[in-house]
């Protein structure tokens, strides 16, 4: 059995390309299955709603020696502990290599595109694609549309807007209704506690030899958290004492005025009294994390 996986935190890509992911396999003949590190965001459960499909359980047993396929990463601090005792033996991912080792060879796919499950449905011959329910191609899709901020992120590719067009027609819906609700579903921050945003979308890196985690919030406007920026400032430095990292960057990425205002917390913060606003500033895999490796000191 292959056991298919997104990265901790999950995002929609992280869980709609898993989900995929394992589906293609069995195509493939082989046993696959596929399962979620986290608990799901709004967006992930308005896409599995819609589809009316099942998500993926929650991985609770340890992958020491399993035959496993990461999805949407390969940074080994974003999967669970025993990662590194399992057989890797496939990758399908649009990010940076992470230092990731294997037993033996697995069949890689990494391409920078705007999202895994671009890559994913590029894979699928046309015999797999014949056998694509519109509820699956919507999963797809909607991975594509997120990951890509309705194709408005500078991560978006040709290849991402082919396959936006390809799998709108095979899911069958309106293209531009169906962004509206994952926009809203996306951005949606009501009742959600200070602790439930920063871990809504956070990742772990190792930049310059220090280890930062990075959670990002896409908002409609950043007014939408004003009034709990003392709440999260706290909740990220009770995150950099809990999980010890060096550096806790917040990323709130306004998606109509197209930047992104960052925040600083923990031992390697930068000495700074206001937080930073970069302009432009979209994606944390293309711009953000080569800003953090301009402006992040080495490890003394």
């Amino acid at each position: 059995m292959i056991h298919v996986t997104g990265h901790l935190n999950p995002d929609s890509d992280a869980i709609c390309t898993a989900f995929m992911a394992a589906r293609w396999l069995n195509m493939r003949g082989l046993q696959a299955t596929a399962w979620r590190l986290g608990e799901p965001n709004r967006e992930t459960r308005f896409l599995f709603g819609r589809a009316g499909l099942a998500l993926p359980p929650l991985l609770e047993m340890p992958l020491t020696d399993q035959d496993v396929w990461l999805v949407d990463f390969t940074e080994p601090t974003q999967g669970p502990e025993t990662l590194l005792a399992s057989n890797i033996v496939g990758i399908i991912d649009h990010h940076r290599l992470g230092g990731l080792v294997t037993r033996l060879p697995p069949e890689v796919w990494i391409k920078p595109v705007g999202s895994s499950a671009t890559l994913l449905w590029q894979l699928m011959s046309q015999e797999n694609r014949a056998q694509i329910s519109p509820a699956q191609a919507l999963l797809l899709l909607g991975a594509i549309m997120s990951d890509t901020v309705t194709l408005r992120s500078p991560t978006t590719t040709a290849d991402d807007r082919l396959a936006v067009e390809e799998l709108t027609t095979l899911a069958g819906i309106d293209l531009a209704a169906f962004s509206a609700d994952l926009l809203s579903a996306k951005t949606s921050v009501e009742g959600l506690s200070a602790g439930e945003l920063l871990q809504k979308d956070i990742k772990r890196f190792t930049i310059n030899g220090q280890q930062v985690s990075v959670a990002q919030i896409e908002l409609y406007a950043l007014s939408q958290v004003a009034c709990m920026m003392d709440d999260l400032r706290q909740e990220m430095t009770d995150y950099a004492t809990r999980s010890g990292a060096d550096l806790v960057v917040l990323m709130l990425t306004d998606i109509n005025a197209g930047n992104s205002q960052l925040w600083f917390a923990g031992p390697r913060q930068p000495e700074l009294t206001q937080p930073v606003t970069v302009e432009g500033m979209l994606s944390r895999k293309k711009q953000m994390l080569p800003w953090l490796e301009s402006h992040v000191a080495q490890t003394d």
